[in-house]
């Protein structure tokens, strides 16, 4: 073996490990806070659509758990309030986010810049869909139809949808006026948390107090399954 072939193979094997690290496995585990629920008839891109107040985020490594980045940040009304009922849930009023907001804009380029980071990106939430449709219609206001698009396609997790038959609340007097008696009620993740960790969730309603605690229970779930398939 020549001294040129034992180089090429060490550039090899360092562009296989570089490649390695550019795909590892990440999850954004996010979590918005808004002015309201959206319209669900109508699209995202329909003006009367509510607002994103606050985001929260934390980009993970999904072997280490290793939390690479985290953002937090309340976005300034530029042109609309906050209505007093939103802000009795997070605690966010429109005074206080002119003060200590950011721009929108700059605010989801942030969050989006840590969605686009080098790796194969999961979105992870509690009831994710909800946040993903709120985050589509903030990316039709401040950038474009195709980033949007992007948005929607991308690979996202659920972490309500898996623990609701493992909570098993029952169904609520709505829910069975409905017809749908016999289905659990999907639980809130102040709920979901109490079932498994036997403890209050401290900062509910703050966007990133509730993307740790979906981290938290993502990767409890991940070690019961890992323990149940040790015992089998």
């Amino acid at each position: 073996m020549t001294a040129d072939t034992i180089e090429a193979e060490s550039i090899e094997a360092k562009i296989d490990a570089h490649t390695r690290a550019e795909l590892r496995d990440l999850g954004l585990f996010y979590d918005t806070e808004t002015t309201g629920l959206p319209l669900f008839e109508k699209p995202s891109e329909d003006p009367r659509q509510p607002h994103v107040v606050q985001l929260g985020a934390l980009l993970v490594d999904m072997d280490s758990r290793e939390i690479l980045e985290q953002l937090d940040v309340i976005i300034r009304p530029d042109g609309w309030h906050i209505p007093e009922e939103a802000a009795k849930v997070h605690g966010i009023t429109t005074q206080f986010a002119l003060e200590v907001g950011i721009p929108a804009k700059e605010a989801f380029e942030h969050f989006l810049a840590m969605w686009g980071a080098n790796g194969v990106v999961t979105r992870i939430g509690f009831n994710e869909p909800f946040d993903a449709r709120l985050v589509r219609i903030g990316m039709f206001r401040h950038f474009d139809a195709q980033a949007a698009d992007a948005w929607k396609l991308g690979l996202a997790h659920d972490v309500m949808r898996v623990v609701s038959p493992i909570c098993k609340l029952p169904p609520t007097e709505a829910m069975k006026r409905a017809g749908r008696g016999k289905q659990f009620k999907q639980p809130k993740l102040s709920e979901a948390y109490r079932h498994f960790f036997g403890e209050e969730l401290t900062g509910a309603h703050g966007a990133l107090a509730d993307a740790r605690a979906t981290m938290r229970i993502h990767f409890h779930l991940e070690d019961l399954k890992r323990a149940e398939r040790a015992a089998a």
